[in-house]
């Protein structure tokens, strides 16, 4: 007699897909060990990339979108450097303009109560012609005061203040007329600067004048 197998209790054959039903109490319960077929599977992982994918082009075109241009510097535009300074050939002098006037060695002095006149004598060195300008006198200790000056020698009387052109070679005086403030001058230096200008271009020299006046004569001065 063969056995039914619907009855219960009857174990089911291989292959058989009602073995994947696990019966209890009965009701049957899909089987732990059941899998999906397999073309299934290849179709969910088929989908599963594509939408990967599709997911990733999204995501890269709206961060393209949320780039912002670069924004253009509108500052102000850095200076242009300026330009070297260019020499004026023409107003270059070529010999040496401090040496152009110069003492020439002579001095002069005169006095009077407590006012000492002081001469030097200056000579054009150069072979341009000299216009004579300004003297300033140089007082390192102090002990005197300038009371005037002129274009002469010591002891001239109402001479121009405006001397003519020095010509190549010659020769002038000036002279300064200061008030001793001190008891005895004798130690006292006094030097001269003085203004002109020379083939056209303005220059000074200064000028040694006297280093001391211990040589000079001033009358109630107690020499020892």
């Amino acid at each position: 007699m063969n056995e039914d197998r619907g009855a219960p209790g009857s174990s089911a054959s291989a292959g058989d897909p009602a073995a994947d039903v696990v019966e209890q109490g009965g009701r049957h319960f899909p089987s732990l060990n059941w899998r999906p077929p397999r073309g299934a599977a290849i179709l969910l992982a088929v989908g599963l990339i594509i939408g990967l994918a599709a997911g990733y082009a999204a995501g890269n075109r709206q961060a393209s979108r949320n780039v912002s241009p670069p924004i253009a510097s509108h500052g102000p535009a850095s200076p242009a450097p300026a330009p070297a300074p260019q020499l004026n050939i023409d107003k270059m002098v070529p010999y040496e303009a401090g040496s152009a006037l110069n003492q020439a060695g002579g001095t002069c002095s005169a006095q009077s109560g407590r006012e000492l006149q002081l001469g030097v004598q200056v000579t054009n060195g150069s072979s341009a012609e000299i216009r004579l300008g300004q003297i300033h006198t140089v007082l390192p200790l102090g002990g005197l005061r300038v009371i005037s000056q002129q274009w002469a020698p010591c002891g001239a009387i109402g001479v121009r203040q405006d001397p003519p052109p020095l010509l190549p070679g010659d020769s002038t005086w000036f002279s300064v007329t200061l008030n001793v403030l001190a008891g005895c001058p004798g130690p006292l230096p006094v030097q001269f600067t003085v203004d002109y200008s020379w083939a056209g271009v303005a220059a000074s020299v200064h000028l040694p004048g006297f280093s001391d006046l211990g040589q000079v004569p001033y009358t109630g001065c107690a020499r020892g």
